[in-house]
């Protein structure tokens, strides 16, 4: 198909302009499908009130004398829901976490739940203790259970992120119920910075070693961390050893220690003391009085005080540590860390934040340390879960359906979490397929935008098609046909059902394979790569058009809005997220050996510009994506191009020329001055349908010379 075809407008759906298609991009809200395998977790005695620790559901006295389950009705102040940390739940109406890590966790009857959320937020909430499913910028009521449930007893765990973290109560399905499930006698409380938050992983406080520590050691666990943050408050920096006591992060309201008692706190801090003139004797004053007050919080709990991974103020730590057990704490334990992580390789900026294997790295060293003392056992086991094999699934797949091995899918499709409905991520994803016969139908669920091309013929937009689509409202001849459908982006205020449930076929056609490309290019990029305001969205955008142009199939690992580098402001960074199946959730993984990309163009650093990110991240950001590309796809062609707008220009050479120093020689930056005239931009930033072609002319013949 000619990349500067027009689309022809289907007569079979409600026809809009190009205009109002190619408007549906920014960044996506999207929801993974959660997995069931079941887990009882146990719930913390946290909380603004107290929370009675019960081994069993609530239960009442029958008239007969039995006991019965008595059913919670989900509300903030519900007896079976766990606030574990430091939540306020003071209003009755809304419950808030303070500190980093904080919790709720509750088991329900029924086959749905949804939560109530004031405004916008992101969160992560993981059903029958399967994955952390992460929710962006989502508000009002949002459905934890797109998939519904088995009917019976399910557990539910939530953990907020940012943005309007407040927590309005669940909402069940009639005549469901909450349930208290079994808790964990036994709580750990983590005291540190950036460190201990998990800063610059993916998922925060959910990859953090602490986080992972209490989950090995099956306890509740708390994270009384910030980024920036000090032992000593001096010259700006805040200091634990006083902010600690506190319920909040920020704030003199002092914490009520009688809601919980930890039978573990271990203390991370020191790393930031030095930047702010911090002396020996000061800091081990504070350490030791730090030490001491905790032992008046929580009389029976071992402390752990960590040797900093920088090995800062070692010999105050250890003093400290000596005069506490002088003075008869026979409760105190020094850890040293020397060996546990490794520079560059455990960590996100060479030796500055563990990366999340670091962390789990450091979870593995610590958790035996803290059960030795504690006399509990660590455990690496997960839960079981029965697969059925991908070919068992084609064998019972019948002619156009989704698990059909005649269908092809570009791009990073969700094939694994349902037989009948297959998901597509990311930008441009699409499918397609040889059929027989003279009509061909596609099964939607629910309403999406989506083009189709017939024979590769010019592609047709169909508007809110739902249900069974006639993508062939005028009978083709008989014979063999080709089809090749994809979705419009979902993203930002478009919501569309993208998902793919089968093709109706005429009575006695069958699929085919279709002609398979041998190559396969992949491009890495912001709302550029995705064609935000091109005619046809992501098949307009210059990805597109170069993969059509060299006869190969093409993905576009893209979203509207993304940046290189991790921050605070939670802009998505695909230096985190490029080996993931969705642009807007830490899990799952992608399964790389799906297919291998033959080269692969990353455009990258035009949002990063006034985020406070610094030279020094978006070079090291960029050598860690590079090495990412590298392990995923060991022989492709890694073109890294020189934005638009010239930003970090000298970072990006940096960083490809630091890899090809260290041996990789399959590097190219490509210099794209003077590619672009104002006449091809539809505003400052982004290339119009006649800059998206220009650009393809510039960059196809790169790629092709280095393919061959």
């Amino acid at each position: 198909m000619p990349p500067t075809t027009p689309p022809t407008w289907s007569t079979g759906a409600t026809a809009r302009t190009p205009a109002r298609a190619a408007a549906h991009t920014a960044r996506a809200v999207l929801l993974l499908v959660m997995s069931t395998s079941l887990l009882v977790w146990g719930l913390s005695l946290g909380g603004t009130r107290a929370h009675a620790a019960q081994a069993h559901p609530a239960q009442a006295q029958t008239a007969q004398g039995q006991t019965a389950t008595v059913l919670g009705n989900g509300s903030v102040t519900d007896p079976n829901i766990s606030y574990v940390g430091r939540w306020d739940v003071s209003s009755g109406t809304a419950a808030v976490p303070n500190w980093t890590g904080g919790y709720l966790q509750t088991a329900f009857t029924g086959t749905t739940v949804k939560v109530k959320s004031r405004d916008a937020v992101n969160f992560y909430a993981s059903v029958d203790g399967g994955a952390d499913v992460f929710y962006a910028g989502v508000k009002g009521t949002v459905n934890l259970t797109p998939q519904v449930l088995p009917q019976g007893n399910h557990t539910l765990r939530i953990s907020y992120r940012s943005g309007d973290t407040v927590f309005q109560g669940l909402v069940l399905d009639s005549g469901a119920g909450t349930i208290s499930p079994q808790v964990p006698s036994k709580l750990i409380e983590f005291v540190g910075d950036s460190i201990t938050a998990g800063a610059l992983t993916d998922r925060l406080a959910l990859d953090s070693y602490g986080w992972k520590t209490g989950e090995k050691l099956g306890m509740r666990h708390t994270q009384i961390a910030r980024s920036g943050y000090c032992l000593v408050g001096k010259d700006g920096c805040t200091g634990l050893a006083t902010q600690f006591f506190k319920t909040a992060s920020t704030g003199d309201q002092n914490w009520d220690f009688s809601r919980y008692q930890a039978n573990a706190v271990v203390i991370n801090l020191g790393t930031n003391d030095v930047g702010h003139s911090v002396t020996g004797a000061e800091f081990q004053s504070a350490y030791t009085n730090l030490l001491r007050d905790i032992r008046a919080k929580y009389p029976n709990a071992v402390l752990f005080a960590l040797q900093t991974l920088k090995k800062r103020y070692v010999t105050e730590t250890k003093a400290a540590v000596s005069a506490r057990t002088g003075a008869g704490d026979a409760k105190v334990t020094y850890v040293d860390t020397t060996g546990w992580l490794t520079d560059g390789t455990d960590y996100e900026d060479g030796n500055g934040h563990p990366n999340e294997s670091g962390h789990t790295k450091f979870a593995n060293r610590l958790a035996p340390v803290i059960s030795s003392k504690l006399g509990i056992t660590a455990t690496n086991a997960q839960p079981s879960i029965t697969k059925t094999s991908s070919a068992a699934k084609a064998a019972a797949a019948a002619p156009g359906d989704p698990g059909d091995p005649n269908i092809k899918f570009s791009g990073r499709w969700d094939t694994k979490s349902s037989t009948t409905a297959y998901t597509p991520y990311w930008a441009g994803a699409y499918f397609r397929t040889g059929f027989t016969g003279r009509t061909v139908k596609l099964k939607q669920r629910n309403a999406i935008d989506l083009w189709a091309s017939i024979d590769g013929g010019p592609a047709t937009f169909f508007d809110e098609a739902k249900g069974t689509v006639n993508l062939t409202p005028t009978p083709l001849s008989a014979g063999n046909h080709t089809l090749q459908v994809n979705y419009q982006v979902v993203a930002g205020s478009y919501h569309g059902d993208a998902v793919f449930q089968g093709l109706v076929l005429d009575s006695g056609a069958t699929t085919f394979t279709p002609a398979t490309p041998k190559k396969l290019i992949e491009f890495i990029g912001d709302s550029i790569t995705v064609g935000t305001t091109t005619s046809q969205n992501a098949r307009t955008a210059y990805g597109w058009l170069i993969g059509e142009r060299l006869g190969a199939d093409h993905t576009q690992i893209a979203q509207g809005g993304a940046a290189l580098v991790d921050t605070a402001d939670d802009r998505m960074s695909l230096e985190q997220q490029f080996t993931k199946l969705n642009p807007n959730a830490a899990t799952p993984d992608w399964d790389f050996s799906r297919y291998q990309a033959n080269a692969v163009v990353i455009n990258l650093g035009t949002n990063d510009v006034g985020r406070g990110v610094t030279s020094a991240q978006f070079q090291a950001a960029y050598s860690s994506l590079l090495r990412k590309v590298r392990t995923a796809y060991p022989n492709a062609w890694i073109f890294a191009l020189e934005t638009f707008r010239g930003r970090f220009v000298p970072e990006t050479q940096a960083a490809v020329t630091a890899a090809v120093s260290g041996g990789d020689s399959k590097v190219s930056f490509v210099d794209t001055t003077g590619w672009l005239a104002s006449d091809e931009l539809s505003d400052s930033v982004h290339p119009n349908d006649k800059g998206h072609r220009t650009i393809t002319d510039h960059l196809a013949p790169i790629i092709s010379a280095k393919l061959g």
